[in-house]
């Protein structure tokens, strides 16, 4: 059983004009470079493994290659859900299409 503990929000109105969607994808990419820094460091606490050698350069290189990958992979899939918090904070602050007119007349 699953249990959300962060209070229910109204979700902001979904992205169709350019400022929504460009904050999108900021947010979506923020929580990908927040789960490949998780990640850096949960890979420090975890001991070299000796049986298959020494590492190497380039294991190094393909672990952090791989680490990237996965967490634009977990970003994009919204599992942790940072990124859709962080754009229901700050999308209304964009206004939308319809207000924006209303200042102009």
């Amino acid at each position: 059983m699953i249990f959300h503990l962060s209070r229910r929000e109204t979700p902001a109105p979904p992205p169709t004009d350019k400022k929504h969607l460009d904050l999108q994808k900021a947010t979506q990419q923020f929580e990908g470079y927040f789960l490949n820094e998780l990640l850096k460091e949960m890979r420090k606490t975890v001991p070299d493994d000796k049986l298959l050698g020494d590492s190497s350069n380039g294991q190094q290189i393909f672990r952090d290659m791989m680490d990237q990958t996965l967490s634009e992979k977990m970003a994009s899939r919204g599992d942790l859900g940072m990124a859709r918090m962080m754009y229901n904070q700050l999308a209304p602050g964009l206004g939308t299409e319809a207000t924006n007119t209303d200042k102009k007349g």
